[in-house]
C-alpha cells in the first residue's frame, strides 16, 4: 500500500512540475512573440476589433433600409364614454331655431384592428451611395485597426527594448559590484598585511557602497520596466514574464535595416497614406449623395386591415370583421428648399477638395519622415559602432589597472576612477544600442513595413 502511496505522490509532483515548467514556458517571449500576444491582448486592439464589427453591422443597417419592409399592428380599444359630435338642430328639424345644436354619439363601444403593412424603396439615389458610404467606413475601420496594429508592435517593440536595457543595466552592475566587492576583500587582507593604506580601503568601499545602491536601483527599474511591457502587451501585471531577446540578438544590422529606402519606398502602401485616401473617398461619396438629394424618390406600398367593432366586445367569438386594403406609388421631388441644398452641396464639395489637399500634405510628410528616420537610423548605428569599440577599450584599460593596482603600481583612487569610467562608457554603449533599437523600429513604422 505504501508503495502505491508513494507512486501517486510522485507522479503528481512530477505534473506539478511539469504545469510550473509548461507555465514558464508560455511566458517566455522574444520580441516578435510579445508582439504577436499583444496583437491579441492588447486593450486597444481588442476595441478595435470590436469597430471592425460595428463597422460590419452599419453596412447591413444600411443595406435593410432599401430592402422590403413589413410590419404589423393590432389596436384595441373600449370607449367607456364614446365622444360627442354637435350638429345644427334645424339639420334634423326645420323648425329648430338659429343656433341651437344636437347631440351626437358616432361609433361603437368596442373598436379591433389588425393590420399588415409592407414597402419597398425602388429608387433613392441617397440610399445607394450611403451604401458605398457604409462599404467604404467599414474599409475605414479596418485600416484604422491595421494602423492601431502598427503602433502597439511599436509600442511593444519600445518597451521591449526599456525592459532588456533594465536587465542589461542591472546585470552590468552586478558584474561591477560583486568585482568591487572582490578587490575590496582583497584590499583589507593587503592591509592587514601592511601593504595597502587604510585610505585605499576606505575608497574602495565608498566605491563599493555607490554600486550596491545603484545595483539595487536596477533591480527596481527592471520590475517597473517589465510591468510597463506587460500593460502594453495587454498581459496582467502579476503573471511571470521572461524576455529570450537581449541586446546582442536584436542589435545584429540586418540587409533590411540598411537599404529599405534603397529598396524603393513605396508611399502608396504606407497605412497613413491609405487612411487619408479613404477618408477622401467617404467625403467624396457624401459630396455625391448631397448632390442626389435633388434627384426623386420613389417608392410602392401595401396595407392590408380587418377592423371588428361592436358595443359587445365579438372580436373573438363570432364578431364581423370588416376589411380594408389598398396599395401604391409614392414618387416624391424636391422643389423649393431657398438655397438650402445648394449651400449644403456647396459645403460638402469643399469638405472635398480639403481632403484631396490633405491627402497630398499626408504624401509628401511620410516620404520626408520615411527619409528622417532613415537618416536617424544611420547615425545611431554609426554611434553604437563606436561606442562598442570604445567599450572594449575600457575594458581593456580597467583590466589592466587592476592588475598594476594589485602590484602596487596605480593607488585606490586610480582603480576607483577606472571603474567609473568603465561604467559610464558601459551607459554610453547600453544607450547607443538602445537608441539603435528604437531607431530601426521607428524606421520600420515610418516605412509602414512589417
Amino acid at each position: 500500500m505504501a508503495k502505491y502511496v508513494f507512486i501517486a505522490v510522485l507522479f503528481y509532483t512530477s505534473s506539478l512540475v511539469l504545469a510550473q515548467e509548461n507555465e514558464a514556458d508560455t511566458n517566455r517571449f522574444s520580441l516578435k512573440q510579445a508582439q504577436e500576444y499583444a496583437l491579441i491582448h492588447n486593450y486597444t486592439v481588442v476595441n478595435a476589433e470590436r469597430d471592425v464589427s460595428a463597422a460590419k453591422k452599419r453596412v447591413w443597417e444600411t443595406t435593410a433600409t432599401g430592402l422590403p419592409q413589413l410590419s404589423t399592428e393590432v389596436l384595441f380599444q373600449n370607449f367607456m364614454e364614446l365622444p360627442i359630435s354637435l350638429m345644427p338642430a334645424n339639420s334634423f328639424n326645420p323648425n329648430a331655431p338659429e343656433g341651437e345644436f344636437t347631440e351626437l354619439q358616432f361609433g361603437t363601444d368596442y373598436n379591433t384592428t389588425a393590420k399588415i403593412s409592407a414597402s419597398q424603396l425602388i429608387f433613392d439615389g441617397t440610399y445607394i451611395v450611403g451604401l458605398q458610404a457604409a462599404k467604404k467606413f467599414k474599409e475605414l475601420s479596418l485600416k484604422t485597426k491595421k494602423k492601431t496594429e502598427e503602433e502597439i508592435k511599436d509600442g511593444v517593440a519600445q518597451a521591449y527594448h526599456t525592459a532588456i536595457g533594465a536587465i542589461k543595466n542591472y546585470e552590468s552592475l552586478e558584474v561591477s559590484y560583486n568585482s568591487a566587492l572582490t578587490l575590496l576583500n582583497e584590499t583589507r587582507v593587503m592591509l592587514q598585511n601592511g601593504i595597502a593604506e587604510e585610505q585605499d580601503v576606505e575608497q574602495l568601499q565608498l566605491n563599493s557602497s555607490s554600486l550596491e545602491n545603484a545595483f539595487n536601483q536596477a533591480k527596481r527599474q527592471v520590475i517597473l520596466a517589465q510591468n510597463m511591457l506587460k500593460f502594453q502587451m495587454g498581459m496582467e501585471l502579476q503573471e511571470q514574464l521572461i524576455l529570450i531577446d537581449t541586446f546582442e540578438s536584436l542589435v545584429e544590422m540586418d540587409e533590411e535595416s540598411s537599404g529599405l529606402l534603397t529598396n524603393g519606398f513605396q508611399v502608396s502602401n504606407h497605412i497613413d497614406y491609405k487612411l487619408i485616401q479613404t477618408h477622401e473617398q467617404l467625403l467624396k461619396l457624401n459630396y455625391r449623395m448631397v448632390k442626389f438629394a435633388f434627384a426623386p424618390t420613389f417608392s410602392a406600398f401595401f396595407s392590408h386591415q380587418q377592423q371588428n367593432m361592436n358595443n359587445t366586445f365579438d372580436a373573438f367569438n363570432g364578431g364581423k370583421w370588416y376589411p380594408s386594403t389598398v396599395w401604391g406609388l409614392n414618387l416624391k421631388l424636391p422643389l423649393i428648399t431657398s438655397g438650402m441644398r445648394l449651400a449644403k452641396m456647396g459645403q460638402a464639395k469643399i469638405e472635398y477638395e480639403k481632403a484631396v489637399t490633405n491627402s497630398k500634405q499626408v504624401e509628401q510628410s511620410l516620404i520626408l519622415q520615411a527619409q528622417l528616420e532613415q537618416s536617424k537610423y544611420n547615425m545611431a548605428y554609426d554611434t553604437y559602432l563606436t561606442e562598442k569599440e570604445n567599450l572594449a577599450l575600457a575594458n581593456s584599460i580597467h583590466n589592466k589597472m587592476i592588475k598594476k593596482y594589485s602590484e602596487g603600481v596605480v593607488t585606490s583612487m586610480e582603480i576607483t576612477q577606472s571603474q567609473n569610467q568603465l561604467l559610464y562608457v558601459e551607459g554610453l554603449y547600453k544607450k547607443a544600442i538602445y537608441d539603435l533599437l528604437n531607431a530601426k523600429s521607428t524606421l520600420k513604422k515610418a516605412l509602414g513595413n512589417e
